[in-house]
C-alpha cells in the first residue's frame, strides 16, 4: 500500500513537472514548442547547425511563426527576441531592460562573477558607468588628444603598409593599432609587443571559445563537470587566467609609479575612499570590457570597409575622387567627416550591410512588461535582433544591395542614421562608440588616400561573414599599390 502511495506520488510530481515545464505563460510571445528539461533548444541548436549561427537560426524561426516578437525557452530560461525597429528601440530605451542575465555564462565572461560595466546591473553599473565615462573624458578620451593618437596610429599603418612589397592581410594590423589607443588611455602608456599580440591572440581566442560554448554551457552549466573540454570551459577559464594575469600586472605597475593620465591611476585614487564598492577586482574587468568592446568590433568594422572598397572598384574610386577634392593631401580630422559626404555614407552603409553584433544584448527584464502586444514576464532574457533590423524593407530600398547613397538626402547631405544601432542606443550604449568611429574613419581615409586596393592574383575574397558573438570578415590580403 505504501509502495502504491509512494508510486503515485512520483507520477503526480513528474506529471506537474512536465506540464509545468512545456506550459507557457499567459500571452507568452509565438515560439517552437517546448519539451521538458531542454526547452526549446532542440529547434534552435538544430537550426544554428544548419545555417551557421545562432542569429540565423532565430531569424528563420521568427519568419516561420511571422512574429516580431519570438518567444523561446532555452534550458530553463525564458529568452525572448525582438524584431522590427519599434520594438528594438523599446528595449535599447525603457529601463525595465537594463538588467543583465545573473547566468554562470554571464559570471565565466567576468572572471567568475557578473562584475563591470558591461555584464553587471543595477546601482553597481550605474555608479561603475558613470565613473568610467567621467575619467575616460578627463584624460582625454573622445577629445583633441585622443584623434591626435589615433593619427600616429594611422600614419604608422600607412608607413608599414608602404614599406611593405607583399600583399598585406589587414586583420594583422588592424586590431593592434586600436588596442595601442585603448591601452595608452586606459593604462597610461605604449603596451609592449610581446604583450600586445598576446593580448590580441587571447581576446581572439575568447571570443572563438564562447562562440563554441554558447549552447549547452550556457544552458546546462553542470556539464562543465562531466566534459570541461568538449564544452569549452576548460579553454575559457585558461584564457581567462592569461588576460587577467595581463591586467592586473598593469594594475600593480600602477601603485608604484606618480601619474594622473590615464583610467587606471584614476580609479585606484578613487578606491581609497570609496573601498566598499570600488575595488580592484571591479577595475580588472572594467578594463576587460573596454578591450572587449573596442578592440575587436572596431578593426572587424575597419577589416569590412576594406574589404568592400576592395570588391567595389567603382565606389573606391568615387571616394579616393572626393578625398582628393575636399582634402587633398592633408591629414584626415574627424572635422572631415561632414565634409566627406560620400565617404561617411560609405563607412554607415558598411555598419548596416555588415551587422558587427547582428543579436545585441542579452538584457534581463526587471519587472513585468509588454512588447508588440506580448506578455513578457520578469527575469525573462531579451535579445535584440539588430541584424535582421538592418536588413528590413520598410526602413531599406533593396536591402541587400550596398548601396552608400541610401545615407544621402537630396540637398547632398549625409543622413541622420537613425536606424543603424552599431553602439546600441540609450543609457547601455556602448562607452567606446567615439574611439570606434574616429578610428575607423580617420584609418579608412587616411589608407584610402594613399593607396589603390586591389585583388591578389586577381582573385576577389568572399564577402560573406563569418557569425559568432560578433561578425568578422573572412581572412583575407589584398595588394595596396601607392597613389600617384
Amino acid at each position: 500500500m505504501i509502495t502504491a502511495l509512494l508510486f503515485a506520488s512520483l507520477v503526480l510530481f513528474m506529471t506537474g513537472y512536465i506540464l509545468q515545464a512545456v506550459t507557457k505563460p499567459k500571452k507568452y510571445p509565438p515560439g517552437p514548442r517546448w519539451l521538458p528539461m531542454v526547452g526549446s533548444s532542440n529547434a534552435v541548436q538544430k537550426l544554428t547547425k544548419f545555417y551557421g549561427s545562432q542569429w540565423k537560426a532565430l531569424s528563420h524561426l521568427a519568419k516561420e511563426y511571422s512574429s516580431e516578437v519570438l518567444g523561446l525557452k532555452l534550458g530553463s530560461d525564458l529568452v525572448v527576441v525582438v524584431y522590427g525597429d519599434r520594438n528594438i528601440r523599446q528595449v535599447f530605451i525603457d529601463t525595465e531592460f537594463e538588467g543583465r542575465p545573473d547566468s554562470f555564462f554571464i559570471k565565466l565572461r567576468c572572471f567568475g562573477k557578473r562584475m563591470g560595466i558591461t555584464s553587471a546591473d543595477g546601482p553597481l553599473w550605474s555608479l561603475h558607468r558613470q565613473f568610467t565615462v567621467k575619467h575616460l573624458k578627463n584624460v582625454g578620451f573622445g577629445k583633441t588628444a585622443m584623434e591626435k593618437e589615433i593619427q600616429y596610429e594611422m600614419n604608422r599603418i600607412v608607413d608599414y603598409i608602404s614599406s611593405s612589397n607583399k600583399p598585406i592581410t589587414p586583420k594583422n594590423i588592424f586590431a593592434s593599432s586600436v588596442m595601442n589607443v585603448l591601452w595608452k588611455y586606459v593604462a597610461g602608456e605604449s603596451i609592449a609587443k610581446d604583450r600586445l599580440t598576446l593580448l590580441l591572440d587571447l581576446l581572439s581566442a575568447r571570443s572563438k571559445a564562447f562562440s563554441m560554448a554558447g549552447g549547452w554551457l550556457n544552458q546546462f552549466p553542470w556539464c562543465r563537470f562531466i566534459f570541461p573540454e568538449a564544452s569549452g570551459y576548460t579553454l575559457i577559464r585558461r584564457i581567462n587566467k592569461q588576460l587577467a594575469d595581463i591586467i592586473e600586472e598593469a594594475i600593480e605597475n600602477h601603485k608604484n609609479k606618480a601619474t594622473n593620465n590615464d583610467f587606471i591611476y584614476s580609479y585606484l585614487e578613487h578606491m581609497k575612499d570609496n573601498k566598499d564598492t570600488f575595488t580592484e577586482e571591479q577595475l580588472k574587468v572594467i578594463c576587460l570590457d573596454l578591450f572587449i568592446a573596442g578592440s575587436q568590433t572596431t578593426s572587424n568594422l575597419l577589416e569590412f570597409a576594406i574589404l568592400t572598397a576592395l570588391r567595389n572598384q567603382h565606389i573606391q574610386e568615387k571616394i579616393y575622387e572626393e578625398i582628393t577634392r575636399i582634402i587633398g593631401d592633408s591629414t584626415p580630422c574627424w572635422t572631415d567627416s561632414h565634409k566627406l559626404v560620400y565617404t561617411s555614407a560609405f563607412l554607415l552603409e558598411v555598419q548596416r550591410y555588415y551587422t558587427i553584433v547582428p543579436l545585441a544584448g542579452p538584457r534581463r527584464v526587471l519587472s513585468d512588461t509588454v512588447i508588440g502586444g506580448y506578455s513578457i514576464p520578469k527575469e525573462t532574457t531579451i535579445l535584440l535582433a539588430v541584424g535582421d533590423l538592418n536588413f528590413d524593407p520598410n526602413l531599406y530600398d533593396d536591402p541587400h544591395e550596398f548601396k552608400p547613397e541610401r545615407f544621402i538626402n537630396e540637398q547632398g547631405a549625409l543622413k541622420n542614421a537613425e536606424h543603424v544601432y552599431t553602439f546600441g542606443l540609450g543609457r547601455r550604449r556602448c562607452p567606446g562608440d567615439s574611439l570606434a568611429r574616429s578610428f575607423i574613419f580617420l584609418t579608412f581615409v587616411g589608407i584610402l588616400q594613399k593607396f589603390k586596393i586591389q585583388c591578389v592574383n586577381g582573385l576577389l575574397p568572399s564577402d560573406e561573414p563569418v557569425i559568432g558573438l560578433i561578425a568578422a570578415p573572412r581572412p583575407y590580403s589584398a595588394s595596396f599599390v601607392k597613389r600617384n
